[in-house]
């Protein structure tokens, strides 16, 4: 602006890590508070400190590190009859019709489904022990993302669905009967459509999520121990074999895969939306969870060194910065450090 002087970034990022590097450091457990004031201030100087810099970022002791992008919005829509749309492009578009469901494709990762004529097959006729009903002839549509992929879409009763990288979540195209029944896996956020006479289900491996209408996060995926379902809005009941519990706004069940016990506890509901709102949010994270959502969102390998100590961050990063800039940061806190081989990221003390 006019008479303002242009602030010296380059100055400005030199000092913060300074001061970083300046801060005790636990043998284990790392406090990453200058680091995290560091993301806020870098997320905002980045587009103009980085694309001003014409040399190639290397990180501490690796070889230069080539460009691995952040995810974007790519998924399949797998069909009932086995039939694969691919998702992975920005064009809109009207999809195969399915029964009475019309399937558009929205600008933006969006997929919606909406009603056009009402389910009528087999209600009515009364056909006995051979007759059908209009239950019979759902048809089951899922939508997964690849490693490096997150997508939306509006299920047919109007609730709303977001799947981070790695996720799948599998639903009828039309909800008749009693109640509202998906399966998913990964991690999925919701909005669910209110309907007081029709529970909203989500079955993931283990446990029973039960709802009416409520906002809320699961996050189930394979390669970790524990489902962690958060609740933002409104009410949940979780089930699993061995108990039922009920939380409220603010309060997130774990679900233990090994012991198949479900304990509560209070969360950050900031942390919990975070690759919702464009960030990773990380509190007390140990390293290799650290790295097991950094694979998934940008397409990495990872490996660990054999005199690999884990640690604990704590720290707010930007899901959209390439992945050098995410790794750059995490080794100016001077405790850990990664080799590059094209997409495999070796993890070093």
């Amino acid at each position: 602006m006019d008479g303002m002087e242009e602030p010296e970034y380059h100055k400005i990022e030199k000092d913060i890590w300074k001061n970083l590097q300046k801060t005790t450091k636990p043998k284990v457990k790392i406090n990453w508070s200058y680091a995290a004031a560091a993301a806020i201030l870098i997320t905002v100087c980045s587009t103009f400190y980085f694309s001003t810099r014409k040399t190639k970022i290397k990180l501490q002791n690796t070889d230069t590190v080539a460009r691995i992008m952040p995810g974007s919005n790519k998924a399949e829509l797998l069909l009932e009859d086995g039939t694969v749309v691919s998702l992975s492009d920005d064009t809109a578009g009207v999809l195969p019709k399915q029964a009475a469901v019309k399937i558009t494709k929205l600008p933006g990762g969006h997929l919606k489904y909406d009603a056009i004529e009402a389910v009528a097959a087999g209600v009515g006729t009364a056909l006995g022990e051979a007759g059908a009903t209009a239950q019979t002839t759902i048809k089951y549509n899922t939508l997964r993302t690849p490693r490096g992929g997150q997508y939306q879409v509006n299920l047919p009763d109007g609730t709303k669905a977001w799947l981070n990288a790695t996720s799948s979540l599998k639903f009828p195209t039309s909800f008749n009967g009693e109640e509202r029944i998906v399966e998913a896996s990964g991690e999925v956020y919701f909005e669910v459509a209110v309907n007081k006479h029709k529970p909203f289900k989500v079955l993931s491996p283990g446990q029973t999520i039960t709802v009416l209408g409520t906002h809320f996060n699961l996050s189930a995926y394979p390669d970790e121990q524990i489902t962690e379902t958060s609740l933002l809005e409104g009410s949940v009941k979780v089930t699993s074999d061995r108990k039922t519990v009920i939380i409220k706004p603010g309060e997130q069940t774990l679900f233990n895969s090994s012991t198949k016990n479900i304990r509560v506890q209070s969360i950050d509901m900031d942390e919990v939306i975070a690759w919702r709102q464009g960030y990773f949010q990380f509190n007390d994270e140990d390293v290799k969870g650290i790295m097991r959502k950094l694979s998934r969102w940008y397409d990495i390998d990872v490996s660990y060194s054999k005199d690999f100590v884990n640690q604990s961050f704590n720290g707010s990063i930007s899901r959209f910065e390439d992945a050098s800039k995410v790794l750059r940061m995490l080794e100016h806190t001077g405790t850990i450090h990664f080799k590059t081989e094209g997409r495999r990221v070796t993890v070093m003390p």
